[in-house]
């Protein structure tokens, strides 16, 4: 029986070589000036499947077009407003579909994204506008407390550049920041020429720490490890196409929301069910409703669902693949098993690392393997030497 066992588990692995090698002609080097940019993806995604669906959020859908149109219309309002190719703003915004919008616009005329943590304040918040050198601060009005707080910390104009994005209906308090949305409505829905200028070597994104051990510090993402982490994650991940659909909770101020779990989508044409924040007791009517085949993962995410009330129709579910980090061992099976889980792609790394691993080959309980050369060495901490 553990032949055959071992045997099965040899063929499994064999059949990931075809994989593997799709994936290493797909992150070929290209030099820093190659045009592309996850807003050029997204561009490319409107032109191949113009009319399947992009994201579905609170009740909302938005096709590929519609979707791309919007974030044309936040790039042509930036470029209106004097943003220009290598300008940083801050962008502060719970999870919706404006958000990812202006980072698509944005990221087509070359403009960096800060990506803030929506629970920042005060001191930390004030910090990581001016070390991003941030010349705008675009903000939802669920946040405008936090940042109105601000406006006489910076040196930034008060009457120009503080912009709100009002969300929904609620804008009570905001008609001190210019409104963005009522700016960008009337603007060009057409593709901004500079898309086609923006290359991998260029930054895309400032994505911060949790500060820990002192202030939140800016983790400098090019195009080119955008581009890197949403190919590991749609094409070795969750291999998916436009005919998948991820299911989204995380919050996208993060690099796994953003880069492994929007990556995918822009990169694949695949869908995206958004949810502003995670339910446990929502989830997996959710999933269920939405058709969602797809799950982007944090372990503590995984945990809170096992512990709700088990039920014997849980693996009554479209899910079949999941990708992120986190999911400990005693939670890994137990979790598989319930929900009738075929395939999980734990991954190590970070986005102020320079290493990562993933569990391409679907082996349970692993991080699985990198395609970084590595080498392991033993560190003396005390006499700070290798």
């Amino acid at each position: 029986m553990q032949l055959i066992m071992n045997i099965l588990d040899i063929a499994s692995t064999l059949a990931h070589i075809p994989l593997l090698s799709r994936l290493k002609k797909g992150l070929v080097f290209r030099p820093d000036e190659f045009p592309d940019c996850f807003g050029m993806r997204v561009q490319l995604n409107a032109k191949r499947v113009p009319e399947r669906t992009a994201i579905i959020f609170e009740g909302k859908t938005f096709t590929w077009f519609e979707f791309n149109a919007l974030a044309n219309r936040y790039a042509h309002y930036g470029i209106s407003i004097g943003l220009k190719r290598g300008d940083a703003v801050s962008v502060m915004m719970e999870n919706r579909t404006e958000f990812l919008a202006l980072l698509v616009g944005f990221n087509k005329i070359g403009v960096i994204s800060s990506l803030l943590n929506t629970n920042l304040t005060g001191e930390s918040l004030a910090h990581c506008v001016v070390v991003s050198k941030s010349l705008k601060i675009i903000f939802g009005s669920e946040v405008e407390p936090s940042v109105r707080e601000l406006r006489g910390q910076l040196t930034l104009n008060q009457e120009r550049d503080f912009l709100v994005v009002p969300d929904g209906s609620n804008n009570d308090g905001t008609d001190w920041a210019v409104n963005l949305s009522a700016g960008a409505t009337s603007a060009s829905s057409i593709d901004p020429e500079d898309s086609l200028c923006t290359v991998i070597g260029e930054t895309a994104l400032f994505i911060f720490t949790s500060g820990t051990t002192g202030l939140p510090k800016a983790a400098v993402l090019s195009n080119r490890r955008f581009l890197t982490a949403a190919a590991m994650s749609s094409m070795a991940g969750l291999k998916c196409t436009e005919k998948d659909r991820l299911y989204l909770c995380l919050p996208l101020y993060h690099g796994t929301g953003v880069m492994v779990g929007m990556g995918a989508s822009w990169t694949s044409g695949a869908s995206i069910f958004l949810r502003r924040k995670f339910s446990a007791s929502h989830f997996l009517q959710e999933v269920r409703d939405n058709g969602c085949n797809c799950f982007v993962y944090v372990g503590e995410i995984c945990r809170y669902l096992m512990n709700t009330e088990s039920l014997k129709t849980d693996g009554d579910n479209p899910l079949r693949a999941m990708i992120g980090n986190g999911l400990r061992p005693d939670v890994w099976l137990d979790f598989k098993r319930r929900f009738k889980v075929k395939r999980i792609m734990e991954f190590y790394g970070a986005s102020e690392g320079n290493v990562f691993f993933g569990n391409l080959m679907n082996k349970d309980c692993t991080v699985g393997m990198t395609t970084n050369e590595v080498v392991l060495v033993d560190y003396d901490i005390k006499e700070d030497e290798i």
